[in-house]
């Protein structure tokens, strides 16, 4: 579990380059994110998911939707969105700010993802974005796999 302190702190020991971007309030959603002027193509979103083994977490592009056949398939017949007070508990923040880096579950990156050289994403903060290039994201998360996830 990690807020903006402990990922910026992680990060600052890691010696990784990254920008804390203020969102100017609140924002939980992907098109809350562009309005405030960040580039739509960049933006990558941190979804939690109840899979039959337990949660796990998928990082995709902001614009793309999760196709749960392929997330069943990979995760087990009853997986789905974790709900708001499940994100809360098992990630400690709310959803719409969570980050990929220093979570406490598996982490999926969608294939996509991989194609995206500069990345804007959860900062464990709604109020901020964190921004950073994909290689810097990848040394940050450490364990990780690639796979396709959405439609």
């Amino acid at each position: 579990m990690a807020n903006l302190q402990q990922i910026t702190e992680y990060l600052d020991k890691l010696k990784l380059f990254y920008k804390v971007i203020d969102l100017g309030g609140e924002v939980y959603t992907v098109e809350g994110v562009t309005q405030t002027g960040v580039d739509g193509d960049e933006i990558v979103k941190t979804l939690v998911i109840q899979a039959n083994t337990g949660f796990v977490a998928l990082a995709v592009r902001g614009r793309d939707r999760v196709d749960f056949k392929k997330v069943r398939r990979l995760f087990g017949s009853k997986s789905e969105l974790a709900k708001p007070e499940e994100v809360k508990k098992i990630i400690g923040v709310p959803v719409g700010a969570v980050c990929p880096i220093l979570i406490e579950v598996p982490l999926y990156f969608d294939q996509k993802v991989m194609n995206l050289k500069h990345i804007n994403m959860g900062s464990g903060d709604l109020t901020k974005g964190l921004e950073m290039n994909l290689t810097d994201l990848l040394k940050a998360v450490g364990e990780f796999k690639v796979e396709d996830l959405v439609s």
